[in-house]
């Protein structure tokens, strides 16, 4: 994973900015104002609304905070002090966000969810960061470059002169200030939280027929290496899912036709009487990357047979020249 980009390639806007003095690495966490259901759920929505299908820049604040008290010399928090010093005041990374009805306490486990709880909560409020939204996609900004340089004074006061326990949504003028920033993919370590969200919205989901042919044509096993038979199962059903909602969205646009050569169905049965679904295959066009990487709708091409067939021989000689 080691393709660099710039901001302006990515599929979707960087929406909003999260400011604080410690980097996220498998999660982002926000702090509501009680440790309510309701308000928990109130601060959720809030930062899905913020994020609107997009991106976020993370920005490390000047200033570190202060452990409780036991902790100033504790092992990680001088090393978290150390890593602070480095990336004060700087942009670090982009982040795709995803919604999960786990609590941090799941996704870290009870033990490391109490530890930073008695690090970090402020007396009897033991809920710091408890709204945590995984990371699916992660990039590292080259360079990390200090976030007055990139915005200007203006901009840069406008988004972190003031405290806030969401996030800060940018303007056209900051999203475009930050559209040539370098940004190299990371591996997000916690995108198996969104596939296996998304694994039950599948078992609830008709497949359809030629869905399932598709993926099991596009992820046999041998591009499944490595996981369990249970695993394979709910990532080839997940990968099913996308693709029938991709098929959809393409039905809605009206562009059900080969993406390669541009063979469309409708040049050859212009009355209809046959669905030209069924003379197209979905195409997974990163088979070796599903379950690994947070794959989307984008992720598949719509291809007529012979299409297919033909990019299934260019993937397997490009998988024997990196033999």
């Amino acid at each position: 994973m080691s393709k660099t980009i710039k901001v302006k390639d990515l599929p979707a806007p960087i929406n909003a900015a999260k400011a604080d003095w410690l980097a996220g690495t498998t999660w982002i966490g926000f702090t509501p104002k009680t440790d309510s259901q309701k308000t928990r759920n109130k601060c959720s929505k809030t930062i899905q609304r913020q994020t609107d299908g997009g991106y976020i820049i993370e920005y490390i604040v000047e200033t570190p905070e202060k452990p409780n008290h036991g902790f100033e010399t504790d092992p990680d928090y001088l090393a978290e002090r150390q890593a602070h010093k480095e990336q004060a005041g700087r942009f670090i990374a982009v982040h795709k966000l995803r919604y999960s009805s786990r609590s941090l306490g799941t996704i870290l486990g009870s033990t490391e969810y109490q530890r930073m709880q008695d690090m970090w909560a402020q007396g009897a409020s033991r809920w710091r960061w408890s709204v945590a939204f995984p990371i699916v996609e992660t990039y590292r900004i080259i360079g990390q470059p200090k976030a007055k340089d990139v915005l200007g004074v203006e901009g840069y006061r406008r988004l972190f002169a003031h405290s806030s326990a969401t996030l800060r949504p940018l303007n056209h003028a900051e999203r475009s200030s930050l559209s040539d920033l370098q940004i190299e993919p990371m591996v997000a370590a916690n995108v198996w939280i969104a596939i296996e969200d998304e694994s039950k919205n599948a078992d609830a989901y008709p497949l359809t027929p030629q869905g399932v042919r598709d993926m099991r044509r596009d992820l046999p096993d041998g591009a499944l290496e490595g996981m369990s038979d249970e695993r394979k199962a709910k990532v080839r059903k997940r990968a099913t899912w996308l693709a029938d909602r991709f098929v959809i969205l393409r039905s809605k646009a009206g562009i059900l036709r080969c993406d390669d050569c541009k063979f469309d169905p409708f040049t050859v049965f212009p009355a209809g009487g046959i669905k030209p679904r069924s003379l197209l295959d979905v195409h997974h066009k990163c088979p070796i990357e599903e379950g690994v990487r947070y794959t989307t709708v984008d992720d598949f091409a719509l291809l007529c047979p012979t299409c297919h067939r033909i990019e299934h021989a260019r993937m397997k000689l490009a998988a024997l020249d990196k033999k």
